[in-house]
């Protein structure tokens, strides 16, 4: 399931799941494309290389990889929590793409829609369903939907055209919902809060650290990925969806659904085991699936927020200076101590800053 390019995938894939909900018609806002470069180079860099320095130092799943990793550090159980919130998120993801393709499939195929005859929540319910019985084939999902996905952004580009104005560029006001959901998109861009990279780069990223190579070889060509997926995203953003896009994006986006709850499954058993790992995936995919899309964004945008802090907090702070500094191999001493400052300092605040202006725009 899970193989070198596994990463490269998820780059590419995340940045086109979460456009459409954070920052429709946004392709023309300079200031906004300005705060999630900057959210990118910022924030999503420095963490990026310290789920991947914590994978390489573990050479384990993120639930186990924490175990080992806290006891290394002698530190408490309760930065184990990253696990567990990595976990949530990702079921959350998959529950808000049900909601999400439900929602579209009225708006887009009504005629369809009102001759099955079933509400959104019932048609994410059973969209679940469906999703739950895909993860258990594992293989291809992840490229598969992909390819599905952005095959009709394209269609979506081409056919259904990009919305007025939108080729010209401008500079609007910059408001703290705007730099919340900048920072959101960004971190979801990246995908930590997830431990997809740190599950899906374990071997590479130990083997790199074992060869005492640099970690930032490995690093900026996925983080360059997401930067042009993302870009792609924002474009696609401003498109109008067509009902054949709509189908084809709307089937990868299930796929894409699927590997997110193998992967959670796959975290789920490796810690409570068979029997109980399927059931508290099974329980809560099925609790969070008739949600509204809105509900789970904000859930979503709150347990990621709290999960980059966690995993900034603890590589920051708790993990050992010299332990960090041998598994990222910096060519320099002076860029490890810019990375630590980033880490322990400037994304803890950006991440607080963020969340602030979602709350100042949500009770606005």
């Amino acid at each position: 399931m899970f193989h070198r390019y596994t990463v490269f995938f998820v780059a590419c894939a995340l940045p086109l799941l979460f456009v459409q909900q954070l920052a429709p018609n946004m392709a023309r806002e300079l200031d906004f494309w300005l705060m999630w470069v900057i959210a990118m180079t910022l924030v999503g860099l420095p963490i990026l290389f310290a789920e991947f320095a914590l994978s390489a130092r573990s050479a384990d799943a993120p639930w186990l990889g924490m175990q080992k990793l806290t006891r290394e550090a002698d530190a408490s159980v309760v930065w184990r929590v990253f696990a567990g919130l990595s976990v949530l998120v990702s079921i959350l993801i998959a529950a808000n793409i049900t909601s999400r393709v439900a929602m579209g499939f009225e708006a887009q195929l009504p005629n369809i829609a009102q001759n099955v005859g079933v509400p959104s929540m019932g048609m994410s319910a059973a969209l679940m369903v469906v999703v739950l019985i895909l993860s258990l084939l594992r293989a291809n999902l992840l490229p598969v939907g992909l390819l599905l996905i952005f095959a009709g952004s394209l269609i979506s580009l081409f056919d259904g055209g990009l919305t007025s104005g939108v080729s010209v560029p401008v500079l609007t006001e910059v408001t703290p919902g705007e730099w919340g959901r900048a920072v959101l998109l960004a971190l979801l861009s990246v995908g930590v809060g997830t431990g997809l990279y740190w599950f899906g780069s374990q071997g590479t990223a130990s083997q790199v650290m074992q060869a005492k190579k640099s970690l930032t070889g490995l690093i900026l060509p996925i983080w360059f990925t997401q930067l042009i997926f993302g870009s792609l995203a924002l474009l696609v953003g401003s498109s109008m969806v067509t009902p054949l896009s709509f189908a084809v994006t709307g089937v990868g986006m299930l796929l894409i659904a699927a590997f997110l709850l193998s992967y959670a499954g796959l975290q789920l058993v490796a810690r409570f085991g068979l029997l109980f790992g399927s059931l508290i995936l099974l329980v809560l995919a099925v609790l969070f699936s008739p949600l509204p899309s809105g509900v789970l964004l904000i859930a979503l945008a709150v347990i990621s927020l709290v999960a980059v802090f966690v995993l900034a907090v603890f590589a920051g702070f708790v993990m050992k200076i010299s332990h960090l500094r041998k598994t990222l191999n910096f060519g320099s001493e002076a860029r490890y101590n810019i990375w630590r400052v980033l880490v322990r300092i400037l994304v803890p605040i950006v991440l607080i800053s963020a969340l602030v202006g979602l709350l100042i725009e949500y009770l606005v």
